[in-house]
C-alpha cells in the first residue's frame, strides 16, 4: 500500500472510536500508552506492525518501551500526521522485553542503532567518555547473549552505552558479564534479577513519574516458552496501575501483582467469527479455541476472564492474529470483525466496561482518576483544552454497540 493512502488509512481507523479530551492541567498529568505494532507473529501486514508500545508518563517525558518487533524504529517515522504529541525513537531510555520470540524482539539492535548513536568519525573530536548507559533493557534470560551477539557479530559500534538486565527464573543460567572481553564494547554489567520466593520480580526499576516515582515489577504468565508480563504502578495517590502482558493462555500466575489494574492489555491472538459476520471465517468455535491454545494464545473470552479476575477498570486487546487486520475506515467489512472480537472479550468480562481492540498509533490515556478532568464533548470551548487530542476511550459506555444510537466522529 503506497505511504499516503497508509497514513489515510490509519488516521480513518482512529476517528472509528470516541474521543477523550482532557483539560491542559490533566493532560500533564496523564500516563499515555502509544501502541506501535500491534500484530501477532503472523504479521505484520499491510495494517499492523508486529509487537510494541511505549509508555509516555515520565516526569522528563522519556519513554519506557515494551516490546521492539522489527520494524519498530521505522513506526516512529509513520506517525499519523495528527498526532498530538510527536514520540521520538531517541526518548526512550527504558526496554522491557516480554519474551524471545522473533515478533517481540527483532528490532531491538536497529532501536539501539538510533538510540546510542555512531562514534565519530573525526579521530581528534573529544567527546566526554560516559560511564552510564543511555538505555538499560530489562528481559528474559538470555536476551543479553541476544543483544550481545548481535551487537558483535554486525560490527555496531556506537558514541554511548548499553546495559541488560536479565530476569532470571530458578534454574535459569545467567549471561556472564566476566571477565570483561565477553562483553560488547559499548555494553555496561547488567544486573542478574532473580525471582523471588513467590516467582515475581519486585521493583526491578523506577522512575521519577509526573506526580512521583513509578516502580516497575514482573511476573510469569502461562505461553509455550518462558514469558513475562510487566506492571508499571505509582506509589503516591492515586496509584495508577498498567498491566502489560506478553503472549499467554493463561496469565494467572502474574495475577497477585494485577490486582485492580487501572488498564489491563491483554492478547486476543484468535477468535471465533460467525460466517453471518464475515463468511470467509469458516472455522468453529472449538477449532479456534484449539488452535490458541496448541499454540499458547488467548482468545477474546479469556482476555474478559482475566480482566474481570483482576477487577480490571479498562481492557485493550493487543497482538491481534494477522487474520485480522484493522478497518481502513468506518464503512470497512474489517470493522464488523473487530467489534465481534470486542464484544466476546466484553461479554466475558461482564461488568459494564467495554473492551477495546488496539491497531497500531492507537494512544490510550490514563489520567488522573479526578472527575475534573474529564470533560464532556460538548463542553464550554471557554473551558483550557488541548486542541485535536484524540485518544482512545476503552471502557467508553456503549460506543458501538448500541445502533440506534448516533455518534459524531
Amino acid at each position: 500500500m503506497p505511504l499516503p493512502r497508509l497514513s489515510l488509512a490509519i488516521q480513518n481507523t482512529r476517528k472509528l472510536h470516541r474521543s477523550l479530551y482532557l483539560s491542559a492541567a490533566a493532560m500533564s498529568r496523564t500516563m499515555t500508552i502509544t501502541f506501535l505494532g500491534t500484530c501477532s507473529g503472523g504479521g505484520p501486514n499491510e495494517s499492523r506492525n508486529c509487537s510494541s508500545l511505549v509508555i509516555d508518563g515520565m516526569d522528563d517525558r522519556s519513554l519506557w518501551m515494551v516490546d521492539c518487533a522489527e520494524g519498530t524504529t521505522r513506526q516512529f517515522a509513520f506517525q499519523p500526521s495528527d498526532t498530538p504529541t510527536w514520540l521520538k525513537a531517541n526518548t526512550v531510555n527504558k526496554m522491557f522485553i516480554t519474551h524471545m520470540h522473533a515478533d517481540h524482539c527483532m528490532g531491538i539492535i536497529p532501536m539501539l542503532r538510533n538510540i546510542l548513536y555512531p562514534p565519530s568519525i573525526d579521530p581528534h573530536a573529544f567527546r566526554p567518555a560516559n560511564p552510564f548507559p543511555k538505555i538499560e533493557i530489562y528481559g528474559p534470560a538470555g536476551i543479553r547473549t541476544f543483544v550481545r551477539s548481535i551487537m558483535t557479530m554486525t560490527l555496531t559500534h556506537t558514541a554511548d552505552k548499553y546495559v541488560v538486565h536479565e530476569l532470571l527464573r530458578p534454574d535459569d543460567v545467567p549471561t556472564p558479564c566476566d571477565p570483561p572481553e565477553v562483553m560488547h564494547a559499548n555494553e555496561v554489567i547488567g544486573r542478574d534479577i532473580r525471582c523471588d520466593e513467590d516467582g515475581f520480580w519486585k521493583e526491578i526499576t523506577r522512575g521519577k513519574g509526573t506526580l512521583g516515582d513509578v516502580l516497575v515489577d514482573a511476573g510469569p504468565i502461562l505461553h509455550r516458552d518462558p514469558c513475562l508480563g510487566y506492571v508499571f504502578r505509582e506509589v503516591v495517590s492515586p496509584n495508577r496501575k498498567i498491566v502489560i502482558l506478553g503472549d499467554t493462555y493463561d496469565p494467572s500466575p502474574i495475577a497477585p501483582l494485577c490486582m485492580s489494574a487501572s488498564l489491563l492489555i491483554h492478547e486476543a491472538t484468535d477468535a471465533h467469527i460467525p460466517r453471518e459476520i464475515a463468511p470467509q471465517h469458516k472455522r468453529s468455535p472449538e477449532t479456534v479455541l484449539h488452535t490458541a491454545l496448541a499454540r499458547g494464545h488467548s482468545i477474546p473470552q479469556m482476555a474478559g476472564e482475566f480482566a474481570k479476575t483482576i477487577n480490571a477498570e479498562k481492557l485493550v486487546l493487543n497482538h491481534i492474529g494477522g487474520r485480522f487486520p484493522a478497518p481502513r475506515h468506518d464503512h470497512d467489512p474489517r470493522l464488523p470483525v473487530m467489534r465481534e472480537i470486542e464484544r466476546q472479550a466484553t461479554e466475558a468480562w461482564g461488568c459494564g466496561r467495554y473492551a477495546m481492540a488496539a491497531w497500531d498509533f492507537m494512544r490510550v490515556a490514563v489520567p488522573v482518576p479526578d472527575p475534573s478532568s474529564l470533560l464532556p464533548q460538548n463542553v464550554d470551548q471557554a473551558y483550557p483544552l488541548i486542541e485535536q487530542t484524540v485518544y482512545a476511550d476503552p471502557g467508553a459506555d456503549g460506543m458501538l454497540y448500541i445502533n440506534n444510537k448516533k455518534r459524531k466522529w
